[in-house]
């Protein structure tokens, strides 16, 4: 075998420079190519055993419990460059997941290629950023963030040079590569670097020791660090509260001093911080640090004013934008994340409760509608579930208040109202400062870094319960959460995790309910909405459109019952009904992160794309297509 092996690689160094095609080479490479790793005869350094430098280690990835496989794409990718004569290597957060067993968000990659190098390597390999330019490798359908020593080098040429003077003697130009870069980064737990060729974990810094410790530091004086970039205070308060760090006394004392310099931060990299923070499965303990550390007032003032008032009045309350947060976090995480619509969502849904307080009964029939995607299904199980219900002061009523499933209604549909504008507050400077001016105590910087495009789109989600926007259909199908239609900002998957937020935060156990049935449908007590149902079930033409698909049933139920819709007096929920029935094929889809600044290196794209197919139309029988003619209640696609 040994001698099959050793032939193998004889025939593919042979033909290497014939190989026009990189995809060929990739296959090969991966395939019994292996590139010769670093041999222990190129270091002074033995797995497992300190360095001479006290602080330098070197261990076996395997002592440590990196049990779980790095995904094939990375894996694959530093492969590639290793076989083409450079060094590759993991480095960063996800390294740092890894030894904490946790997923990564992503995986970063550095090598001694510079950025054409890379280039040429890989077809699909795109280099972005100015300041800090890397490369976006495409391979084996993940995207690779690739950085070159070189480029931190030569954009930092004062700092490499007292750095170089602080290298010991003894060190090997590896060891002086890998060193000088850590040196470069946040803290000391995102400055290990992965060989997972060789199993070799390098630690310059004790970040080791500071993982074990769950302590956060900077390479440098804290101040010094967040002078030179203020994102590292987002980034550490992110860490804090996904992994639970605590902060080194240095720096505490510096996000105080520098937390004003967010300001000088642009829009498009605040908003990436803050998604990280609100939709990877931490939003509830980062909103608490940010207010801990006075950054929530400089980025969300309205919230931050909620806070100051809920912890200072008499007696703690339950805060209900906690409560959203916290079941927000219990169904996503770094691997199953939310777009940022979700999270904007229930801050507007919130501020919207603060604006004009609603009957108990009112939030939970909002939710259970966006929940069951059918207004019949979703009343029906409010009705069934209603006790008990949270009450929450401010955002609540008397919840012992009977209410018609008419008022209900007509509730639902200007909460959503309110809803859509108290997106403005998020978006527009002056409407947040005039809103701020209701609060004299509680300062307002006027920072705004939620995009408009982003607002639009959120603002889609609610326009089901105030405008013609989104199509008919039966209902929900399933409610099992779909991570990776969610994770694109679908704006039915969206609708679906806001409603279940809302159920679960008003007391009502969805997670612990037993779902409807998706044959019952009830109608709402309302005698001309029963008229009208009567006078199509009696139609002979909608009884023939039984035989079409479900999409011909929607068009020929719409054109038939238009005349009629005109002689029948509405009540407002069968207005609200109307509005959702007649509503068109296509709706737009949420913006994602807008791309960051030129100047700051950027861990998606610019604008997410997010898939806009629709669900396939499905054939039914003539029963249940009959029932669809003769319901007016599907109110989502």
């Amino acid at each position: 075998m040994a001698a099959i092996s050793v032939k193998r690689n004889s025939v593919v160094s042979r033909f290497k420079p014939l190989l026009s095609s990189q995809c060929l080479y990739h296959k090969l490479a991966e395939a019994g190519n292996k590139p010769r790793p670093r041999s222990e005869k190129d270091s002074p350094f033995q797995l497992g055993e300190l360095n001479i430098i006290s602080q330098w280690q070197k261990m076996d990835s395997r002592s440590l419990g990196i049990t779980r496989k790095v995904p094939s794409s990375p894996y694959t990718l530093i492969k590639i460059l290793r076989s083409r004569g450079f060094e590759a290597y993991l480095v960063g957060g996800c390294v740092r997941d890894l030894l904490l067993n946790r997923t990564p968000k992503d995986f970063d990659v550095i090598t001694t290629a510079d950025l054409d190098q890379i280039k040429k390597q890989f077809h699909r390999c795109m280099i972005v950023g100015r300041r800090f330019p890397i490369c976006m490798v495409h391979i084996k359908g993940s995207v690779i963030e690739v950085s070159s020593f070189k480029t931190l080098a030569k954009h930092s040429e004062n700092k490499e040079k007292f750095l170089v003077s602080q290298m010991p003697r003894g060190c090997d130009k590896s060891d002086l590569n890998l060193w000088k870069n850590s040196m470069h980064r946040d803290f000391t737990v995102n400055s290990l670097f992965f060989d997972p060729i060789i199993h070799k974990i390098y630690d310059y810094n004790n970040g080791m020791k500071d993982l074990l410790d769950l302590k956060l530091r900077t390479l440098v004086p804290a101040h010094e660090s967040f002078t030179e970039d203020c994102a590292r205070i987002l980034r550490g308060l992110r860490l804090a509260a996904r992994l639970g760090f605590s902060f080194s006394k240095d720096i505490e004392s510096a996000i105080h001093k520098h937390a004003s310099s967010i300001l000088t931060l642009s829009a498009p990299r605040i908003m990436m911080e803050m998604n990280y923070m609100l939709s990877f499965g931490a939003a509830e303990s980062s909103l608490r640090l940010l207010h801990r550390y006075h950054i929530l007032e400089i980025l969300l003032p309205f919230q931050a004013a909620y806070f100051s008032r809920q912890t200072t009045e008499s007696g703690q309350h339950t805060m209900m934008l906690m409560k959203l947060f916290s079941h927000l976090d219990k169904f996503v995480s770094c691997d199953k994340p939310s777009a940022p619509s979700l999270w904007i969502g229930l801050l507007a849904f919130h501020q919207a409760l603060l604006d004009k307080p609603q009957h108990p009964f009112v939030v939970l029939t909002f939710g259970s509608v966006f929940y069951h995607q059918s207004w019949e299904d979703g009343l029906m199980f409010a009705r069934k579930y209603v006790q008990p219900l949270v009450n929450f002061d401010p955002e609540t009523l008397d919840p012992y208040t009977p209410l018609s499933d008419d008022e209900v209604a007509e509730k639902v549909k200007k909460l959503a109202m309110r809803v859509i504008d108290s997106i403005d507050i998020l978006v527009d400077a002056d409407v947040l400062n005039n809103t701020m001016s209701k609060f004299p105590c509680s300062p307002c910087p006027g920072l705004v870094f939620i995009s408009k495009n982003a607002a639009h789109g959120t603002a889609q989600l609610f326009h089901v319960l105030s405008h013609k926007v989104v199509p008919p259909s039966k209902g929900r199908s399933s409610f099992e959460m779909n991570h990776q239609l969610l994770g694109k900002g679908d704006p039915s998957e969206t609708r679906f995790a806001l409603g279940k937020i809302i159920m679960n935060t008003m007391g009502c156990g969805i997670d612990n309910q037993p779902a409807l049935p998706e044959s019952v449908h009830v109608t709402p007590p309302d005698s001309s909405l029963q008229k009208l149902n009567a006078k199509s079930s009696s139609s002979k033409k909608q009884n023939a459109a039984t035989e079409k698909p479900i999409k011909e049933i929607a068009d020929s139920d719409h054109a038939i019952e238009k005349p009629e819709e005109i002689c029948v007096s509405k009540s407002p929920i069968q207005e609200l009904m109307a509005t959702l029935e007649s509503i068109i094929e296509d709706e737009d889809l949420p913006s994602q992160l807008e791309g960051q600044n030129a100047k700051e290196k950027v861990n998606s794209p610019a604008d997410v794309q997010v898939d806009q197919s629709i669900t396939k139309e499905q054939s039914v029988d003539k029963k249940d297509k009959r029932k669809q003619v003769l319901q007016l209640s599907s109110l989502f696609k």
